[in-house]
């Protein structure tokens, strides 16, 4: 690969990175909201089906404002779009703190707004983070998108542990008021809003030796094409010149000897244009494929547009909900005198661990892809199939052999990984529809893990309160049975999602190897 050169191109794309790297890590509100989730409910006594509702509200919020925060990608650039962001994501948690501090009405879907214009904000600023990876790493998008990726699923990690260990509730009982909670929302909320200020200044497509990279065997042609072209033009001048010279030469003889003079003439013509076609055997057979630009209703009925819009309701709708009341699992799985410290703390351990898995199948699953496609010609939806799969392993285990929240670990990670899977490799698949129409495929497709999410955060909650209630327990529930159904329902779900996913490699043909991305 020749690059053309340009003074400071590789400190202005690792700047780039580093900084997209950044903001990605703090647009993951709905990463960051199970270590301080539970605390609301506590606090505001919400039961099974109104805590549902607020718990998905911030994976609603980013996934519902996809067309939105494209709009705005689109419409105002990268520095206004970040602007907008960092003030609404900081806005949010603050309103939330000011709530929990009881300055203001603690209703469900009151805070169930806050949060979802907090997730909204983070969808936005996640997206401006996509799209300069998208523009400034188009060789290597899989890798790139795979580690922005990563850096939002590790967002879940890096702010449980500060909330472990700088944020401890000191509070002895449901009732009692934690400060240390009103705390960790207001430090949330800064770090946000300095971070992704900062990217409103670096994020944007670098104009640079990565945007215009010139294969080396296209260099090396269209320099022999040149050369060819030179001779070609010196050699034509000269015959041009001598069949001039020759016909007023002859002209100038006796008349018995313009037959072949005439003759002379012609065959001259003949070699200039016998050259001219030896000439275009040369022209620069240069082609500059145009990239496809799908989207709309072309993008959802396209066989893989669809499959992949069913498989992320599935995958990261039942991915979240897992993630979003690990809480409660935790709460159903442990004793029921249980300190508040101790559920914290254990709470912040499996969002720990959700986020390193989430973290790593991002990174991993994401470069992998690009690996397989390039080197084996392996599509990047077969990795959607497998996940299907993982899933139905993992919440299978999850109904049938998880009795303590130290058995619930392993779950935890299968579950993290499948997510992982799919947000690793969903946004290299969707630029292969056009890197023009990604922001406006990636906002749309984000509708389809919300709709998920919403449905089965309602059905786990419904189940949740009717377990609830046969146990005669306020507010709690011990027990598989409190998650049984909602899992297994999930189970069939996922078992579609393998069988859609199946037809669509059918259709394309993507059980064969493909040489290149799949053209739509």
């Amino acid at each position: 690969m020749t690059l053309i050169p340009f003074d400071s191109s590789k400190k202005l794309l690792v700047i780039s990175f580093i900084t997209a790297l950044a903001v990605a890590n703090v647009s993951g509100p709905q990463y960051i909201y199970p270590t301080y989730g539970t605390s609301l409910k506590n606090r505001f006594h919400w039961n099974g089906v109104e805590n549902s509702m607020v718990s998905t509200a911030t994976f609603v919020g980013v996934s519902f404002s996809g067309p939105l925060c494209a709009w705005l990608l689109e419409t105002f650039g990268f520095r206004r779009t970040l602007a907008i962001s960092a003030f609404t994501a900081f806005t949010g948690l603050f309103l939330l703190a000011q709530t929990y501090a009881g300055y203001l009405s603690s209703h469900y879907m009151l805070c169930s707004v806050y949060l979802a214009c907090t997730g909204a904000a983070g969808a936005a600023s996640y997206l401006c983070a996509l799209d300069s990876q998208a523009h400034n790493f188009k060789s290597h998008r899989g890798m790139s998108m795979g580690l922005t990726s990563a850096s939002l699923g590790i967002s879940g990690l890096i702010f449980s542990q500060i909330n472990d260990h700088f944020f401890k509730s000191q509070a002895d009982s449901h009732e009692e008021q934690d400060t240390s909670t009103f705390d960790f929302l207001i430090f949330v909320g800064a770090c946000i809003f300095v971070v992704t200020i900062f990217g409103s200044f670096v994020l944007g497509p670098v104009d640079k030796s990565e945007e215009i990279s010139v294969p080396n065997d296209l260099v090396q042609q269209e320099d022999e094409v040149t050369h060819n072209l030179n001779n070609y033009h010196t050699y034509t001048q000269s015959i041009s010149s001598f069949s001039t010279s020759s016909t007023r030469y002859e002209e100038e003889e006796d008349g018995e000897e313009r037959p072949l003079i005439s003759k002379n003439v012609i065959v001259s013509a003949d070699n200039i244009s016998m050259i001219k076609k030896m000439a275009n055997q040369y022209q620069p057979d240069i082609r500059i494929e145009e990239e496809p630009s799908i989207s709309g209703i072309a993008f959802f009925t396209d066989p893989v547009g669809f499959s992949l819009a069913f498989a992320l309701l599935v995958i990261l709708g039942l991915g979240y909900v897992y993630l979003a009341n690990l809480g409660q699992l935790i709460l159903s799985l442990s004793p029921a005198d249980i300190s508040l410290g101790q559920a914290q703390h254990v709470r912040n351990v499996h969002v720990s661990i959700f986020s390193i898995a989430n973290c790593g199948a991002r990174a991993v699953f994401g470069t992998l892809s690009d690996i397989l496609q390039r080197r084996a010609g392996v599509h990047r939806l077969w990795f959607f199939w497998c996940a299907a799969i993982g899933l139905v392993i993992s919440m299978t285990y999850l109904i049938t052999s998880v009795s303590t929240a130290a058995e619930l670990i392993s779950c935890t990670i299968m579950t993290a990984i499948v997510y992982g899977i799919a947000f690793g490799c969903a946004p290299a698949i969707i630029s292969e529809f056009g890197t023009k129409a990604f922001a406006r495929n990636w906002g749309w497709l984000l509708c389809a893990p919300a709709i998920g999410s919403q449905l089965f955060n309602v059905i786990f909650g419904t189940f949740y309160e009717k377990e609830s209630k046969r146990q005669g327990e306020l507010g709690a529930c011990y027990g598989s049975g409190c998650y049984q159904t909602t899992f297994f329902i999930g189970i069939l779900s996922a078992c579609l999602c393998m069988f859609i996913l199946s037809l669509a490699i059918y259709r394309k043909e993507l059980y064969k190897k493909q040489s290149t991305a799949i053209a739509h």
